[in-house]
């Protein structure tokens, strides 16, 4: 990894080390924040345009991730990469984010807190979060020393 990539990745608050994985970063964020988290696909999200991709709940009793559905396991991967990214950054302290209204049936607007969506790609929340989403699929990809290296130098 480039040093000032590692360097970023080692300043944050969940440690995002070469050959982590999706289930350790999710795992790491739940101990970080304090609560667990519940992840699911919705089909509802799956449109034409592709305006949102992703959604974050964070309610008092835990976070609530919402993803659109994707025939890709790496593209499923970074939708959800994204919206550790935002939890990782602590966006939800952020005054941009917006308290919702009745956004899910099932879920009270007393229990949601904060959400973020995922449909301004432009927006400085969304870059930052798009960035290390980008980095950490970096440090999934790259594994750490192999066995036969081990072994054989």
């Amino acid at each position: 990894m480039e040093p000032k990539h590692q360097d970023r990745l080692d300043r944050l608050p969940v440690s995002v080390e070469d050959g982590v994985t999706l289930d350790q970063l999710i795992s790491r964020v739940q101990a970080a924040r304090g609560k667990p988290m519940e992840i699911h696909e919705l089909p509802e999200l799956a449109n034409e345009t592709g305006a949102l991709c992703g959604l974050w709940l964070d309610t008092v009793e835990k976070d609530i991730v919402i993803h659109a559905p994707s025939s890709s396991a790496l593209h499923r991967q970074q939708f959800l990469l994204h919206e550790l990214a935002h939890m990782i950054l602590l966006h939800d302290r952020d005054d941009k984010v917006f308290t919702p209204r009745g956004i899910l049936p099932g879920i009270t607007t007393v229990a949601v807190v904060k959400a973020l969506a995922r449909d301004n790609i432009n927006d400085e929340l969304e870059l930052a979060a798009e960035a290390l989403a980008d980095e950490m699929a970096a440090a999934i990809r790259r594994r750490g020393q192999s066995r036969f290296s081990e072994v054989f130098g």
